[in-house]
């Protein structure tokens, strides 16, 4: 009785685990991303004043939404920003026995400004969680440069690989990351392919 009983218990942990996943790279991201285009949208000059009253109204109903999720998913509230800012405790909380994230380079984002440091911790989340979730690999490496008034991070991996111009469609956490970059200007490549992994490199100007 007490095998059963942990046989199904287990599998009741990947049924929460399946639909965790289908959350977060269903519909979870495509409100993130619905929010982001309405947010560059909120930022063109001709915009009409109440038009732009009943965007930021939508955009506030698209974070309450993107916060509930969350809220589901890890069982408290999402703050409005990700107040830690090393990269460090980011890799661990993603590190699992079947899944490593190494971290090799300064941890600390602290000397950003917050907004700036919470788009990198993000786009780094959505990285790294594509990793575990499509590539098929062991594990996932970040890296962080810094030099010449620039801040250089790669995520990588030695899984499946893609071709980099198709991304995937059910990538949803990869096309976040892609336009989370665009609206900070944060440069961002793609460098994969069939059977060779995949790298994304970050890059963006220190002040």
């Amino acid at each position: 009785m007490i095998v059963a009983l942990q046989a199904e218990l287990a599998l009741m942990e990947q049924r929460v685990t399946t639909i965790e996943h289908e959350l977060h790279d269903g519909p979870l991201q495509r409100v993130i991303a619905a929010r982001m285009e309405l947010q560059a949208l909120m930022g063109t000059a001709e915009m009409q004043e109440n038009l732009l009253k009943n965007l930021e109204d939508l955009d506030q109903s698209l974070e309450a939404a993107v916060s509930q999720v969350r809220s589901i998913l890890r069982g408290s509230p999402e703050p409005e920003f990700i107040h830690e800012t090393s990269l460090d405790s980011l890799c661990r909380e993603f590190s699992e026995p079947t899944f490593q994230v190494a971290l090799e380079g300064e941890a600390s984002l602290e000397d950003l400004e917050e907004s700036m440091a919470d788009s990198i911790l993000r786009i780094v989340r959505e990285l790294v969680w594509n990793a575990r979730k499509h590539s098929g690999a062991a594990g996932a490496a970040v890296l962080v440069r810094r030099g010449a008034g620039q801040l250089l991070i790669e995520v990588s991996d030695q899984g499946k690989g893609f071709l980099a111009d198709q991304v995937p469609e059910e990538s949803f956490g990869l096309c976040t990351a892609i336009q989370r970059a665009r609206i900070f200007d944060i440069d961002l490549q793609i460098d994969s392919a069939p059977g060779e992994g995949t790298r994304v490199t970050l890059s963006k100007a220190l002040k």
